[in-house]
């Protein structure tokens, strides 16, 4: 939803709305709501030229390259909510990709930055999977990106999202972001979360 080809968007949505059908609840969320939403973002994907217009708005929203606040709406990037250091935070996400061997995704319709949140969900993927397949020490770096980097600024993104969105799945995102955040801040206090959620929000 972040990341991938319009024909891709579809089917990210559908995942994206299983899987956190399983989340955990919070007082705050509206699930009828976000479950509406979800329905509607798939449907509107469906339509003709609805996953077009989607990643147009996309790329006004977000840009295709650097966010420009004088030709894009919202900045998809970490540092634009929480560090004012940008050159100190993008060495930190350079030298922490480096580390856990993972590289930023080539993505077709535009380059996306270190700090991009489509990026930074994929790299949560890529430790997640390292844990899966028994390499238990990405879990502590899961766990420690997820904190510091992904779990407090995710929430203002989405809320920013939220008020910018026009298209149906776009606004979906933001509603399912905001819950995925949540939901993976209770569960990385007992243990490690599933993939799913992640690869289609990155998607």
């Amino acid at each position: 939803m972040l990341l991938a080809r319009p024909e891709s968007l579809r089917d990210a949505a559908s995942r994206v709305l299983l899987a956190t059908s399983g989340c955990r609840s919070f007082d705050y969320l509206d699930e009828e709501q976000i479950r509406e939403a979800g329905l509607h973002a798939i449907e509107a994907l469906a339509a003709r030229n609805g996953a077009a217009s989607y990643a147009e708005e996309r790329a006004w929203l977000f840009g295709e390259g650097e966010f420009d606040p004088f030709l894009n709406s919202m900045s998809p990037a970490e540092s634009t909510y929480l560090a004012s250091d940008c050159e100190s935070l993008r060495r930190t996400l350079e030298s922490t990709y480096s580390m856990a061997g993972y590289k930023v995704p080539k993505c077709e319709l535009f380059e996306p930055c270190l700090g991009h949140m489509g990026v930074e969900l994929d790299f949560m993927r890529h430790c997640l999977e390292q844990v899966a397949w028994g390499e238990d020490r990405y879990a502590t770096l899961a766990r420690g990106f997820f904190g510091d980097h992904l779990r407090d600024w995710g929430v203002l993104f989405a809320v920013v999202l939220r008020d910018k969105a026009r298209h149906p799945a776009l606004l979906y995102l933001s509603y399912a972001l905001d819950k995925f955040i949540a939901c993976e801040s209770a569960v990385f206090r007992h243990s490690m979360p599933g993939l799913c959620v992640q690869r289609s929000l990155t998607e």
